[in-house]
């Protein structure tokens, strides 16, 4: 049998992915994910793939999944927003929403291969004797939000868009295709915000309430006011106000409400802490051991010495990385492949 099961959202990289993989020679069946609160069976974006779907004339099943979505990732996003963290939703979905449950109805449907429009490549490795999770060589690589995917959810993966160079090609084919979506612009940075106003989310789903606080310098020392740690992130830099210099987010302490603030050469660190550790291969290295961290999706990977005490990744960067932030992930990564995440604390 050559049955795939595709995750079909309705945008242009899931799309290019169906005419892909029929192209292939599999027999694609596409499942549109009802994550969010906007993504109703008669949302824009399901209308969308269900004329994706008419147009390659592929079977289309509709699956809800919003109350599972709610518990694990936009409940946890506010959590950990609200202790002072800077959650990434992305990384948290992939594991336990959108690619479990797309094998879900894989499983339900006795199909066991499934797909996605990431940019990312799996493929078998001799040397392991199993499947791995491998950067794209597209600018738009995505693996580091697939970082906490286990070794049972890579192996039933296939990713159609990880020898893309870049999303313009990938508009092109569509384009070429006469994909009913091929000019549709690409979504918005967060799924379940789709005005991206993080603090009006969070207040509006929550009983929190945004209270005045103090700037601290590094030292300790009250420099300012904030306006409620909702407002803040690490790194950030834009509406702190005026300090006589450049002055950057370095860390928020939700538990006495304060910000603390730093120059421009106090951001870098050489070591961090990360916690929940996550392994994407079956076999993960003995530690200590050398591989590369990334700390941000769109950064690059920075090599480090890696130990492991009691369930807490210890990093020593060999050069100084950019505002490591509590709450987002640091993806593990040796020669281009994935092998496990951790949370960042």
């Amino acid at each position: 049998m050559n049955d795939i099961l595709l995750g079909l959202s309705g945008g242009v990289d899931s799309a290019v992915c169906a005419a892909l993989l029929l192209e292939q020679g599999y027999n694609v069946t596409a499942c549109f994910l009802m994550l969010t609160e906007n993504s109703s069976p008669e949302s824009e974006e399901a209308k969308n793939a269900e004329s994706i779907a008419r147009h390659l004339g592929i079977k289309l099943i509709k699956a809800d999944y919003r109350e599972r979505f709610k518990e694990y990732v936009s409940d946890y996003f506010i959590k950990e927003y609200l202790s002072g963290k800077t959650p990434n939703p992305c990384v948290r979905c992939n594991p336990t929403c959108k690619i479990f449950c797309l094998q879900e109805e894989a499983k339900k449907l006795g199909i066991g291969l499934t797909a996605t429009g990431h940019y990312a490549i799996t493929e078998y490795d001799g040397e392991s004797a199993s499947v791995v999770l491998k950067a794209a060589p597209s600018k738009k690589d995505q693996s580091y939000f697939l970082g906490r995917l286990s070794p049972l959810q890579i192996e039933k993966l296939i990713f159609p868009l990880g020898a893309f160079s870049s999303k313009e090609e990938v508009r092109e084919y569509a384009q070429k295709l006469m994909l009913p979506n091929a000019k549709k612009g690409d979504s918005q940075e967060i799924c379940f915000i789709p005005d991206n106003n993080y603090q009006r989310y969070i207040c509006t789903h929550s009983n929190f309430k945004a209270e005045k606080g103090s700037f601290l310098d590094n030292d300790g020392a009250i420099i300012g006011t904030h306006t409620g740690i909702i407002n803040y992130t690490v790194g950030q830099r834009k509406g702190l106000g005026a300090f006589g210099e450049p002055r950057y987010v370095k860390s928020i302490n939700a538990k006495d409400n304060t910000v603390t603030l730093c120059k421009a050469d106090e951001r870098f660190e050489t070591e961090l802490s990360a916690e929940d550790i996550s392994w994407a291969v079956k076999a993960p290295p003995v530690p200590p051991f050398t591989a590369e961290i990334k700390i941000r999706s769109t950064g690059k990977p920075e090599e480090a010495e890696i130990a492991i005490e009691n369930g807490i990744l210890s990093a020593k960067f060999r050069n100084p990385v950019l505002a490591p932030s509590p709450g987002q992930s640091a993806v593990i990564y040796r020669n281009g492949t994935v092998i496990g995440s951790a949370i960042i604390i």
